[in-house]
């Protein structure tokens, strides 16, 4: 009964803040205020969505200065808001969520890159990637491509990592971990492609606390000569050490 009350709360104070975050967007999106001031606001928001979720991050070590290619591994819809909560980013996404009501409007809103699939599309979204890092910003990847329970990270698409390459950007590893339940189970956070997203959103709401740490680890120099499946396999290892994962021998970083 009291999880139920408190998600309720929680639903409905979460409903009047992303109609204040649509305002804050259709604002900034007018062309009012800096970019620095943008960033300001978004990371904001996202730290007050967080809360609202009962979300509770441990971030260890911070953002480096200038522009990067941030990666980190994907366990949840909540990797988003995290990462916005504690980096000035912008993400890159899947193209069904740009016909979302109200959060593909959010997206757009933020500076959301969409792709789609097909290897036209890969070339075409890393020329975009390239022109924001070439512009100072950090753009943020999920190069697993899928999420996964939070007890394994996956291969490493390489693709993407090409916008570092050809703009000699730094890649920021960032390993994001929800922990164990106290049964072992995967952490209540962790979301699925065989979860139902409002089944999965409604119990995240009922819980009191969820607790994720973000570790935002040392970049990764990329010089002229970096290959992307080096710097794909060299990021993942990282992450993987980070979250204190076993090194599987074998696993194939895919170009």
């Amino acid at each position: 009964m009291r999880g139920s009350l408190r998600a309720s709360w929680r639903l409905v104070r979460l409903f009047f803040f992303v109609w204040s975050g649509l305002w804050l967007t259709f604002r900034h999106g007018s062309g009012l205020g800096s970019r620095e001031r943008l960033a300001r606001v978004q990371r904001e928001w996202y730290q007050r969505a967080v809360k609202l979720l009962g979300v509770e991050v441990h971030c260890h070590g911070e953002q480096a200065e200038g522009p990067a290619l941030v990666v980190a591994n994907h366990v949840s819809w909540l990797d988003i808001p995290v990462l916005g909560s504690r980096l000035d980013v912008r993400f890159l996404s899947k193209s069904e969520i740009a016909r979302w009501p109200v959060i593909g409007w959010l997206a757009r809103g933020h500076g959301t890159l969409f792709i789609r699939r097909g290897a036209h599309e890969v070339e075409a979204i890393v020329q975009d990637i390239a022109e924001a890092l070439d512009d100072g910003e950090k753009v943020a990847i999920f190069p697993e491509a899928t999420t996964t329970r939070g007890d394994d990270v996956r291969s490493f698409h390489a693709r993407l990592f090409a916008a570092a390459v050809v703009t000699a950007t730094p890649i920021q590893p960032v390993a994001i971990d929800y922990g164990r339940e106290p049964d072992g189970s995967p952490a209540h956070a962790s979301y699925t492609g065989d979860d139902r997203l409002l089944f999965h959103f409604w119990r995240l709401l009922r819980r009191e606390r969820t607790d994720v740490d973000l570790h935002i680890l040392p970049l990764i120099p990329v010089g002229p000569d970096a290959l992307r499946r080096d710097l794909a396999r060299n990021a993942r290892r990282t992450i993987v050490a980070a979250l204190s994962l076993p090194q599987k021998p074998g696993v194939r970083d895919i170009a």
